[in-house]
């Protein structure tokens, strides 16, 4: 009898470990396939992110060895994405890193969708739909050109997933769960903020708050919070004992801020929304010069962001309709640049709306309220970051899509129970007349 339930669907971790593998197959026989025919660009988040991951595997510490400041130590991107490519390197020292890369995000996504399964099978789906729902975020078109381009993202996602399984098992998971879930702010620094809205937002609902007042339950919440932001902190203080400056987690702000709040961005149609190098706003001197003249990358930082507030102070006439650009950007599932496969990826993400929509009536009843607040946290904190910074669907897909799927296939579930139950009473109705 026992041998009979590990070979059936019904055991969750044989679905999750199907999942995996199914992933993988296919992930790494794309990569193998179509992955080599793209190069990263050079100066781009992915070349950064591989260099930094280089001079860890070379043992030579946390250096951005195509940044401007190629011997002292990086404190401009978050340490979680360059770890992972470290250990990939480390593994297969052979093969090229820009495959190493791709490889590792391939192997990251792979575990996404089985941590998506896991986590769909606490939440209440059955183990086929949760096996669906696996293969559905780890074969999204656009995880899948992420996980080629070499971008963080990946691994944010798998990260989230693998958090999230544990918080939901409960029990003596609970707290290791929170702490991995903290390790996000380590790929996406804005993660940081999550813990704090979903602690908030507890408190403003009633039925959340009036479950808080218990005071053992009031105490829990508080640990997964700290728990969430250790990574955090701990990454702060690391950058305190480089710079003097707390707390920070990273450097390149500024230039974000000031790359999405300018007359590029705010006037020209192209960029609407968007964000620029700092570099291709008219009047600006290049970075490279500017990274001479001051010094550090703190200074960089400072001088951008000083940048971008004045810009804002001076144009405040002009941010509605920048912040309309923004939003368009992040949330309409429709392609800035006509190309085919963008229109594929911008399907599937409508589709995902689509279907989350059409089966809130049978997801919403009886959902689990936890996981609803935290996706809710995810997307304030993502709106937040959309008005402050730039609209971007990358973001959008991993803070808030992402996410749908399990109500998806929990709605799926209960609309094919309710519409089974109402052919049964049909059925029964028409044998007894």
């Amino acid at each position: 009898m026992e041998t009979s339930r590990w070979l059936t669907l019904d055991n969750s971790w044989l679905a999750s470990i199907l999942a995996f593998f199914i992933s993988l197959a296919i992930l790494a026989s794309f990569t193998v396939v179509w992955g080599e025919r793209t190069k990263f660009r050079a100066g781009a988040d992915e070349d950064q992110y591989l260099a930094i991951g280089r001079s860890l595997a070379a043992g030579t510490g946390y250096k951005n060895l195509v940044g401007p400041w190629p011997n002292l130590p990086d404190y401009s991107r978050m340490p979680g994405w360059p770890a992972l490519i470290s250990v990939g390197l480390r593994i297969a020292p052979g093969v090229k890193p820009e495959s190493v890369s791709k490889i590792t995000n391939a192997f990251c996504l792979s575990l996404a969708a089985a941590f998506f399964c896991a986590l769909s099978r606490r939440l209440g789906v059955n183990s086929v739909l949760s096996v669906l729902a696996g293969l559905v975020v780890s074969l999204s078109p656009s995880l899948v050109y992420f996980s080629v381009d070499g971008i963080s993202e990946v691994s944010f996602v798998m990260v989230l997933a693998m958090g999230l399984t544990a918080v939901f098992a409960g029990g003596r998971w609970l707290y290791p769960g929170s702490l991995i879930l903290g390790t996000a702010s380590l790929i996406r620094a804005n993660f940081v903020l999550v813990p704090i809205v979903f602690l908030g937002l507890a408190l403003v609902f009633r039925a959340s708050r009036e479950t808080l007042v218990k005071r053992r339950n009031l105490v829990r919440a508080s640990i997964c919070c700290f728990l969430a932001l250790v990574p955090a902190l701990l990454w702060a203080v690391r950058n305190d004992l480089i710079t003097g400056r707390f707390p920070m987690l990273s450097s390149i702000e500024g230039e974000t801020f000031y790359g999405s709040n300018n007359d590029v961005v705010a006037f020209n149609l192209e960029h609407w929304g968007y964000w620029v190098m700092p570099d291709e706003i008219p009047g600006e001197r290049p970075k490279l010069a500017l990274a001479q003249q001051l010094g550090t990358d703190l200074a960089l930082n400072d001088y951008y962001h000083r940048k971008g507030v004045d810009w804002v102070k001076t144009n405040l006439r002009s941010l509605p309709r920048l912040e309309l650009g923004k939003f368009v950007r992040a949330f309409v599932p429709i392609p800035w640049v006509p190309l085919t496969v963008s229109y594929v990826a911008f399907f599937c993400r409508f589709l995902l709306y689509a279907f989350w929509f059409a089966l809130l009536p049978f997801w919403w009843p009886s959902m689990n309220r936890t996981y609803l607040l935290f996706c809710l946290a995810m997307a304030v904190v993502h709106v937040i970051t959309t008005a402050v910074f730039y609209g971007l669907y990358r973001f959008t897909h991993c803070y808030v899509e992402i996410l749908l799927v399990p109500p998806i296939m929990y709605g799926a579930q209960q609309w094919w129970t309710a519409r089974h139950s109402i052919t049964s009473v049909h059925s029964a109705s028409l044998e007894a007349s």
